[in-house]
């Protein structure tokens, strides 16, 4: 089954019913009085924040810098991750191409392009296994064991979690606390409770219409919230995600830009602009997306125009909130550098040559391509030798470890753009590059990558547990509105 043919036909169904597969209208109820309480003196930075409307620091909003965060939710493909690209067509004020977080779910993904969209900068998040309405704690670790395994993510560099259709809870917090995630980005915020990101150590301060912000629902000592932060159309009706959906191409660049300007001519909180890129991209047989992903290009290249504006993912946004700096400072910091590794020869890093045929399968002379039932993806490490389930994410390897063609995994002192799976070697060599992984691995039922403690297998690589139970490509949609909710929320 080509992963394409899925995609278009669950793109055609969705472009016919925009307002089912938006998910960009916040849903109903008005904000309830929070019992939410917070001291400053004791919480204090780098690792507690109370929610505030004003800069962290005691930065002025003039000498804030105005960041702008893309988001994209779901599967990465190659007409997607194109898709992304020419969002982020934009520099920073220091050269710096934008960057941005795909919260990735597991279904539809090829996993050389998970790799190569990190290895040029971007962040990659969770977004669960199968994009469930209540994500168990399987559905979570599941997804970021896979991220892990086969496309070479550094578990430390697994921070953010996004629940599917926004639909979190205090125990989808509190089981991403557990596992080690360092934020959630998964909350509305409007105008009253337009808060910078923030640490839950004494609760949530915004969305309390949900009932979030009861008193002691969540206190999660640690874990930052990012909020999303809402776009207020001519209704004062909140838009949210794929806000250029919900009206207008006229309409939608006057509110976003409305809106924009009421962040950056007040206290600089985050703007954001959150989309699934598929809304965005052109498919065979499908009505041609390119007005809307034109309108949503413009806006971002306008943004762009406008001083202190800088294009950054959340990760590199909670850096920047634990040592909040000028933005005449910003330049400066580690984390904004842009700098691509010199490994001296091509590895399979994500960096290596991927070509992308004209029906938007990527290949390359050094990928692995793994065929499974209507499981199909590529990657620089190992193939399964069973096509991976949410009960056995990550089955034993195809090739033994004694096998000349086997692919060593990432260990935990190197960041996957310096190592070479090949020849199972760090090529970084300088401190400036060194990395150390002190990131607890996840355990999913002793399946998931580990043997349910946490150790691995004597050569070096996780033991994995019983074979695969369903295919995660598998799918058999049964409705319309089953391949909305699978693929596009």
């Amino acid at each position: 089954m080509k992963v394409l043919s899925i995609t278009t036909a669950i793109l055609a169904a969705c472009l016919v019913a925009p307002a089912i597969a938006q998910e960009g209208a916040v849903a109903g109820g008005t904000q309830t009085a929070s019992a939410y309480s917070c001291d400053p003196n004791t919480c204090k930075l780098p690792n507690c924040l109370c929610a505030s409307t004003s800069p962290p620091g005691g930065l002025q909003p003039k000498d804030t810098p105005q960041f702008v965060v893309v988001t994209f939710d779901d599967s990465i493909q190659a007409k997607l991750v194109e898709t992304a690209h020419d969002m982020l067509n934009v520099k920073n004020p220091n050269g710096c191409s934008a960057k941005g977080s795909w919260y990735v779910s597991m279904e539809y993904t090829d996993f050389s392009l998970v790799q190569q969209w990190y290895a040029n900068g971007h962040e990659v998040a969770d977004h669960t296994f199968s994009h469930v309405g209540s994500p168990s704690s399987q559905e979570i670790a599941a997804a970021k064991s896979m991220l892990h395994e086969y496309a070479g993510i550094p578990y430390g560099k697994l921070s953010g979690f996004r629940a599917p259709f926004l639909n979190y809870t205090a125990d989808t917090l509190t089981n991403i606390q557990k596992q080690g995630f360092k934020y959630d980005t998964s909350s509305t915020a409007t105008v009253d409770d337009c808060y910078w990101p923030y640490t839950l150590d004494n609760g949530m301060a915004n969305d309390c219409w949900t009932g979030i912000c009861d008193a002691g629902k969540v206190k999660l000592p640690g874990v930052w919230e990012v909020p999303m932060y809402a776009v207020m159309d001519n209704a004062n009706t909140p838009q949210l995600m794929d806000v250029y959906l919900a009206g207008s191409v006229a309409d939608v660049t006057s509110w976003s830009n409305a809106n924009f300007e009421r962040h950056y001519n007040g206290n600089r909180q985050p703007f954001g602009i959150y989309v699934h890129p598929t809304h965005l991209t052109n498919f065979p047989g499908t009505p041609d997306a390119s007005a809307l992903k034109n309108s949503v290009v413009s806006l971002i290249k306008s943004l762009a125009g406008k001083p202190d504006v800088w294009f950054v993912t959340n990760q590199q946004l909670l850096q920047w909130m634990q040592n909040p700096v000028p933005a005449s400072q910003l330049a400066s910091q580690s984390y904004m550098q842009c700098n691509v590794p010199n490994t001296g020869k091509e590895i399979c890093n994500g960096l290596e040559n991927i070509t992308i045929s004209a029906d938007g399968v990527a290949s390359g002379a050094l990928l692995q391509s793994c065929n499974l039932n209507n499981t199909n993806w590529h990657t620089c490490f190992n193939c399964p030798n069973a096509a991976p389930s949410l009960e056995n994410p990550v089955p034993a390897a195809a090739l033994q470890s004694s096998d000349p063609n086997y692919r060593k995994p990432v260990p935990d002192n190197c960041d996957s753009i310096w190592w070479d799976p090949v020849a199972g070697q760090c090529l970084c060599t300088e401190s400036s590059c060194a990395y150390k992984d002190t990131a607890v691995p996840t355990t999913n039922n002793g399946t998931n990558g580990t043997n349910g403690n946490g150790s691995s297998s004597p050569d070096g690589k996780p033991s994995s547990g019983a074979n695969t139970m369903t295919p995660i490509y598998g799918i058999i949609l049964s409705s319309v509105a089953a391949g909305l909710a699978g693929l596009l929320l």
